[in-house]
């Protein structure tokens, strides 16, 4: 697509943000490359910030002047977009077209200073983003007194000052033990969904194309582009390469007791145990979906010693 369509494209995707199809494509698009997961974090932060702006009588000249002296030094391809924006508020020359003015140009006579604002105030006070890449098993606190237990492998990176209470995780594995605000919801950003914390400690798990969501109290919302989830204590889901969320299949039909607590273990990421170990090679049958990990060791234990 070119710059123009790539705009476009991002800028309906934003406006829409309950349109499947859109939604769809665009988690297609930032699956691509890094690239355009970078471009579309910072147009959504400019789209996310105007909407705490007021809409005030505004120099677009003095600001884009300003807002250049700013962002002189940044990278390629954010210059690339500001050069794309400023383009978007001059008059078409003839003969040429401009898709984006045509659909978007109530937007942009309503949010383009906003966007100028946003832009400087963001890229004059905005720190850089912390980016941790975990070689050890590691413990970090964050400003708002959570702690995200890493293991190695795993990055993760959020915003110095954290005011907005979200973490991108793109890799490994961690376990979030989350600080309780009434005001503010902790998000955790995963490749392929979101995580909304409506409690306070849970595991989360990025391997490959699989990510996996594990709570050990409270509970929490994952959310893809197509499905949400409320999680409880105790339980877990997958979601898969193309974003699509799965329960969990935890039945057995006359499977050896040892593979079945281990299977369990694995998948609730805690040790789930015979009463003894004479128990192993005893066949069973058994259906543990939708229960927490305590229940599943309680009927584990109840099957075997029948």
């Amino acid at each position: 697509m070119s710059v123009d369509d790539i705009r476009e494209f991002l800028i309906d995707c934003l406006a829409h943000p309950a349109n499947a199809d859109k939604q769809a494509a665009l988690g297609q698009w930032l699956q691509q490359s890094e690239a355009n997961r970078t471009l579309y974090a910072e147009l959504k932060r400019l789209w996310e910030a105007t909407e705490h702006m007021p809409v005030t009588p505004f120099n677009k000249e003095q600001g884009w002047q300003a807002l250049s002296q700013q962002i002189s030094g940044t990278s390629a391809h954010v210059v690339e977009l500001k050069r794309e924006i400023a383009s978007s508020t001059r008059e078409e020359a003839p003969g040429v077209t401009a898709p984006f003015l045509r659909r978007y140009r109530w937007l942009a006579a309503a949010c383009f200073p906003l966007f100028l604002v946003a832009s400087y105030l963001l890229w004059q006070k905005a720190e850089q983003p912390v980016t941790i890449q975990a070689t050890v098993k590691n413990t970090i606190s964050l400003p708002d007194g959570s702690s995200i237990q890493l293991q190695p492998g795993t990055i993760l990176q959020y915003d110095p000052a954290f005011t907005n209470r979200r973490v991108s995780l793109t890799q490994g594995a961690a376990d979030f033990s989350v600080s309780p605000d009434e005001k503010r919801t902790f998000i955790v950003q995963l490749p392929r969904s979101t995580v909304t914390v409506l409690g306070t400690q849970f595991n989360v798990n990025v391997s490959g194309t699989t990510e996996k969501v594990v709570v050990q109290e409270g509970k929490v919302r994952l959310t893809t582009l197509t499905d949400t989830l409320i999680l409880t204590k105790g339980l877990a889901a997958q979601v898969t390469k193309g974003g699509k969320l799965l329960l969990p299949k935890l039945s057995f039909t006359n499977e050896e007791a040892g593979t079945v607590a281990t299977a369990l273990s694995e998948f609730y990421l805690v040790n789930i145990t015979l009463p003894d170990s004479t128990f192993r090679k005893k066949k069973i049958t058994a259906n543990f979906q939708n229960m927490s990990a305590s229940e599943v060791q309680q009927v584990l234990n109840a099957i075997l010693e029948q």
